[in-house]
């Protein structure tokens, strides 16, 4: 498969304020793009049938790093990729002392249906960059084959962050999202710098360390499908994939419940009527089917060629492929910059906070413009 690489095609929508530029195209199913801590032209895209794809933007180069055996029906697959906080140039030749560690979310193709999060080094040789050295750090058996979650993302305090979906199927039928003794239907806190011989540690400050009525992993609980969030300084902004009607965003607090399946967005889902909304915390922004049936999370954009996105939080539809922009903090309401550009699967950032869009359909990764 030829992966194409452009530079200076631009697409022309109704939108004044914002385009779609092409960086790459040909690719397969992208769901993850990650551009190398400390490279603007140096990306990893992450395929959901299972490659790991590095490309290089300047110079032209794209190839396999490496391709892993997974499930990749339904909803499972390849789904994430997180650079350790200190993952280091492993093009510097000065230090010896080298972090060059990147952790993996998928599903492994033999024995029972599970996400698994897994540490490799990224190690680079005259070929080029290659997995080595798989440590497992977490595995969750899945139930049902989607609302797997997906991305894995390192918070500002350096603790990994993993969101979890409710496990499958349609409406929650195993109650997971209320179900605090399971680490499906959560947001879990992990703490990975620990000795080899221990795959990852409780930090002291999660919310339930000390409650046996729940995992120790949780950060917060009651949400559906998580599939993309991300960090606005120490802000934890997630977009929850909905259920028959309504998409939301939540801001996720610790040792919150987020409402799901009592709630969907706002509105009582089980019962349907006079639910139970005490202590549950409400999404700060939702949207109802006529606008989309699968949200996609990005971003709040602070680079500098989007001048009048500056300081919104960007994110999309995967169904309707619509792309609005929302202020931030106070995420009130939404103005529709794009529609129609496809299966949107994934926001990702480079190194000055320019914000580019995967399409999964497409197999495109566009910048975002002026």
């Amino acid at each position: 498969m030829k992966i194409t690489l452009l530079f200076i095609l631009i697409i022309s929508f109704t939108s004044q304020a914002t385009q779609l530029k092409k960086i790459v195209t040909n690719l397969e199913q992208p769901v993850d793009v990650k551009f190398l801590p400390y490279s603007n032209n140096e990306l990893l895209i992450a395929g959901k049938k299972g490659k790991l794809t590095y490309i290089h933007l300047q110079q032209n180069k794209n190839y396999t790093v490496h391709e892993f055996n997974v499930k990749s029906g339904s909803e499972m697959g390849l789904l994430g990729l997180a650079f350790h906080p200190d993952y280091s140039d492993l093009t510097n030749k000065v230090s010896d002392d080298k972090n060059n560690y990147l952790f993996v979310n998928y599903f492994p193709k033999k024995g029972e249906r599970r996400t698994r999060i897994s540490r490799f080094s990224l190690s680079q040789t005259s070929q080029g960059y290659q997995l080595l050295n798989e440590k497992i750090v977490l595995e969750i058996k899945q139930p049902y084959s989607n609302h797997n979650g997906g991305q894995i993302a390192f918070g500002p305090d350096g603790f990994l962050y993993i969101g979890m979906g409710d496990g499958g199927s349609a409406g929650d039928p195993q109650g997971h999202g209320q179900n605090t003794q399971t680490l499906l239907g959560s947001m879990l806190r992990i703490d990975i710098n620990t000795s080899n011989d221990v795959p990852y540690a409780i930090p002291k400050d999660n919310p339930f360390v000390n409650d046996s009525n729940f995992k120790p992993e949780i950060w917060a609980y009651g949400l559906r499908n998580p599939w993309r969030y991300s960090f606005a300084k120490d802000v934890l902004i997630v977009a929850d994939v909905g259920q028959y009607k309504y998409e939301e965003i939540s801001i996720i607090d610790k040792g919150q419940n987020y409402g799901w399946n009592t709630m969907e967005a706002s509105h009582c889902y089980k019962p349907k009527i006079q639910c139970n909304t005490e202590q549950l915390i409400l999404p700060k922004l939702e949207y109802g089917r006529s606008e989309g049936q699968s949200i996609t999370g990005g971003y709040v954009y602070q680079g500098d060629i989007n001048t009048k996105l500056k300081n919104h939080y960007i994110y999309a539809d995967f169904v309707s492929g619509s792309i609005w922009a929302a202020k931030y903090p106070a995420l009130t309401s939404s103005t529709k910059l794009l529609s129609d550009q496809g299966n949107i699967s994934t926001f990702a950032l480079d190194n000055q906070g320019e914000l580019y869009v995967a399409g999964f359909s497409k197999g495109i990764i566009y910048q975002v413009v002026p």
